[in-house]
This record gives structure tokens, sequence and C-alpha cells, in this order.
């Protein structure tokens, strides 16, 4: 491979400068269009040419100048990732699987966090109307207002983890409903009749299906629901919660033999009221999660939990955006990926 040649206006010793697109071309012996397009990562660039040309690239530093290609291909390559919050464990890991992805496909990602504030949300939302990124995926379950009526909608966004009852949005999640339904089949099994449901908010589509799962199996038992009506009726998710929750119940004079949380954060914070009150686990009270986080194996007793595919949920996200905003491929896909029970020491046979 032939030397580049040194910028003769540096002080001190001789240094390479940063080579040209042209200069990467002419060392690979192609023309610059497929040097263009083996840096997009386009297909119809052979494998050997764009291993040679990624060679090239490595050993002669050369750096994309994203801001000439945005202005060359009318895109800003930058896609805005929208969450409550990124402090839980079950968003950090939904970002991850997004970050990596479109990182492999050279599209920066912008992370904008509401707070659980709809003026927040809005005003994230405005940066797709202004060019600043193509494409939004959204962890919230909402659409921001000012993008409703836009006419490639469809494109331009994808809901992960929390779908949007819009059918031509594409959206990435589980089936919440037979999960639930699933542990509460196992509840049921293990000899509970009276489960407390600790849930999320009924604003939330993902919180929808997992509470009528809960009601509709309690009806189909012929058992009384017993749920807290303040988890439904707040956003939070948080083990705090949980634990307020749980300790209201348990002060009102009600002793579930089991408890059945929305979110694994929420079960840790019930649990930690349940032995505040003098409860022992499993042997006075069960527990059950949502989300399989990491440390709820650690705990004492490990609790047991539905594994959701957190980082996949981020990748297939983030791959189905790319493909619709910067391929053009088909949107309005509902990709239902799998879930299943994680059974530990947390629930006991009565």
């Amino acid at each position: 491979m032939s030397e580049l040649p040194t910028d003769p206006s540096k002080e001190g010793p001789s240094r390479k400068r940063r080579p040209t697109m042209a200069e990467i071309a002419r060392l690979a012996g192609v023309d610059i269009s497929t040097v263009s397009r083996a840096l997009s990562g386009s297909p119809r660039v052979a494998k050997e040419t764009r291993d040679l040309i990624d060679t090239i690239v490595r050993e002669t530093g050369y750096v994309v100048n994203q801001r000439a290609r945005a202005l060359r291909d009318g895109k800003a390559n930058q896609v805005l990732v929208i969450s409550s919050d990124i402090a839980a464990p079950f968003y950090s890991d939904v970002v991850q699987g997004i970050v990596g992805t479109l990182a492999e496909h050279g599209i920066n990602v912008l992370l904008g966090i509401t707070l659980n504030q709809e003026k927040r949300e809005e005003q994230l939302g405005k940066q797709l109307l202004t060019g600043v990124v193509d494409g939004v995926i959204t962890l919230t379950g909402n659409i921001p207002k000012p993008l409703l009526d836009i006419p490639d909608l469809n494109r331009r966004i994808v809901a992960v983890s929390r779908p949007i009852a819009r059918d031509e949005v594409t959206s990435v999640t589980i089936d919440n409903y037979a999960a639930t339904r699933e542990v509460m089949e196992y509840l049921y099994a293990m000899g509970h009749r009276r489960i407390l449901y600790i849930g999320g908010p009924k604003f939330s589509q993902t919180y929808q299906d997992r509470n009528s799962a809960y009601v509709d199996f309690m009806r189909d038992k012929n058992l009384s629901e017993f749920t807290n009506t303040r988890s439904t009726e707040s956003f939070r998710e948080d083990a705090e919660t949980g634990f307020e929750i749980m300790a209201s119940v348990l002060e009102g004079g009600s002793s579930p033999t089991a408890v059945f949380c929305a979110t694994d954060e929420l079960a840790i914070g019930a649990m930690a009221a349940a032995r505040r009150a003098g409860r022992t686990i499993p042997d006075d009270m069960s527990f059950f999660g949502f989300d399989d986080l990491k440390l709820t194996g650690l705990m004492s007793p490990p609790l047991s939990t539905v594994s959701v595919p957190r980082f996949e949920m981020g990748r297939r996200g983030a791959e189905a955006l790319f493909h619709q905003i910067y391929e053009g491929s088909d949107a309005s896909n509902k990709i239902v990926l799998g879930h299943h029970l994680v059974l530990r020491e947390s629930v006991s046979h009565i």
C-alpha cells in the first residue's frame, strides 16, 4: 500500500495528514462511489472490496465526514430514542441494544428523557420535524403530539417494549397478556387463591394487557380480584412504589398468600415491605415479578419472574427503524418476541 503524503503545514516532525475519500479510492483501486457505498454499508459492494476498504480506512485513519454525508443524502444519520427514565435497569438494557445496532450502521443515537412530562416529550418530538434526527424510537408507549399528523409517520417511528395503539406504527414487544396468564396459572397450581396484583399505569397498553389478564383469570376461577387502584393510577414502577403499596395493603389488614408485581422493581419493594411487617418469604407470602432483571437472581430468596428479552427488543426495534428509513422497507410490523417464566425460590406451594 502506498504512503499518504505528509502535511507540510504542520510544525515539528513530519506527520501524515488524514486522507480524502478520493485517496482511499485510489489506494483500493476503485472509484469514489464504491468507497462511499462501502462506508454506508451498501450490499451492492462485494465483501472482498468492502473488507479491503475497511482495512485501508483503519490503517490511514480516514474519518467519515458525517455532516457532508448528511447534506448529500438529505439525512441527519441520527435517531432519537425517547424514554421516560434511563436509570431503571430495564430501559438501560433496551437502549444498549438500540445503540449497538445503529452504531453498526453508522447511525448516531440521541437520547431524550421525558421524566414523564408531556411537554418535554413534545419538545423532543420536534427534533424530527426540524431534521435533527431521521426517526424516533419511543419506549414510552406514546407518540409526541407534534408528530401525530406527519404523512410518513409509519416509517419514522418505532415503539419498543410498549406498543402504540396505531396499526401503522411498527412495535417490538412480548405478549404481555399471555405472559401474565402463565404466571397466574402457575400461582394457582401452587395452591394460591388470594393473589394480590400490583400493576402499572392504566394508560399504558403494556400494563393494560397485564391487568386484563389478571382480571380475566381471577374471574375465570371465580376468585375475588385483589389489587390496589393506586398502582394503576401512577406511572411510577420503582421499588419505593412497591414498598408503599405493599405496606398500605398490610396495614389495611389484608393478607394475600401471593403477590404478583408488574415489574421486578415493584416486587423488590413489596418484598421489603412484607419483611418489614414480619412476613417470611415464601413461607408466609410468595412473590412473582416481571422482567428478569439481573439482580433478581441474587436476592434472598431469588425472585421468580418473567424473562423479557430487553436487549433483543432494542436490537430488533433499531433494525426495523433503520430498514424503514434508510432502505425503504415496509413498515407497520408487529414484532412479538418470546418470553418465559423463571421459577426461583420466592414462591411456595400451599
